[in-house]
């Protein structure tokens, strides 16, 4: 059984979001509310996006058959993810509209950049560094896939950040502001390393050693910003939460 250093780089990135998790129950736990379970539920799927690719990476790297359904399988959570995000972002901002149009149109945009990743081939192989290269093909299938799902993340992840920022900006309570800059500037650390990952690695064919040593930076990075930053929930505090961001 060979291992891969990208094994351990989404390891790496599990354990650090291991701890958002537990955070997130502990806040849902407090609130009981809507928006604190929707929080839970999607660092939850980035949990098991994060474990999908470790499994593979650690336990199947010279398995292609095996690297090629974990990249079909977290495509398809990754739908899920921003379905739930475009639904706490139209529920946050937009009160009077139905969170399902947010939900709705983006998991059906979600499942399309699955069904591309499937319809994609791809020749995922263990590098003589350690590194697993995915094999990205070339073709319409992969622009057309890569597009998507570069755009849903833009189309979600931005909007959330600024949500949070705003609540950063507006929140008098230091604790309330703490978690929001905290968990902002999370979200903006993780998806960035994602991003560069597609985009270095897949289109400009940079050495993946490279991008799992930058995972393994930057998952230690994520784990003593959310040490920092996302305490645990204070006795008898109010939800740190907007339920309503219309004034935003």
């Amino acid at each position: 059984m060979n291992y891969s250093i990208t094994g351990f780089a989404y390891l790496t990135f599990f354990l650090a979001f291991g701890f958002l998790v537990y955070r997130f129950f502990q806040y849902w736990k407090r609130e009981k509310d809507l928006v604190s379970k929707l929080w839970l539920y999607a660092v939850i799927l980035v949990e098991i996006f994060t474990l999908i690719k470790a499994i593979g990476g650690l336990f199947f790297s010279t398995n292609p058959t095996f690297l090629e359904m974990t990249i079909d399988a977290a495509a398809a959570v990754e739908a899920f993810i921003f379905a739930i995000l475009a639904y706490l972002i139209v529920y946050l901002k937009f009160p009077r509209v139905s969170p399902w149009l947010g939900l709705i149109p983006v998991l059906i945009l979600g499942l399309i950049a699955f069904v591309l990743t499937v319809m994609t081939s791809f020749n995922p192989h263990l590098e003589e560094s350690g590194a697993i290269n995915w094999g990205f093909s070339s073709g319409p299938f992969v622009f057309a896939m890569a597009i998507l799902r570069i755009f849903l993340a833009l189309l979600v992840l931005t909007p959330i950040i600024i949500i949070l920022f705003q609540q950063f900006k507006i929140s008098k309570d230091l604790y309330a502001k703490r978690k929001a800059f905290g968990f902002s500037l999370s979200i903006i650390i993780a998806s960035s390393s994602m991003l560069l990952d597609f985009l270095l690695v897949s289109f400009l064919k940079v050495d993946p050693i490279w991008r799992d040593i930058e995972y393994i930076a930057i998952s230690i990075i994520l784990f003593i910003t959310l040490i920092l930053t996302m305490p645990r929930p204070l006795p008898g505090s109010s939800s740190y939460y907007i339920k309503s961001s219309s004034k935003l």
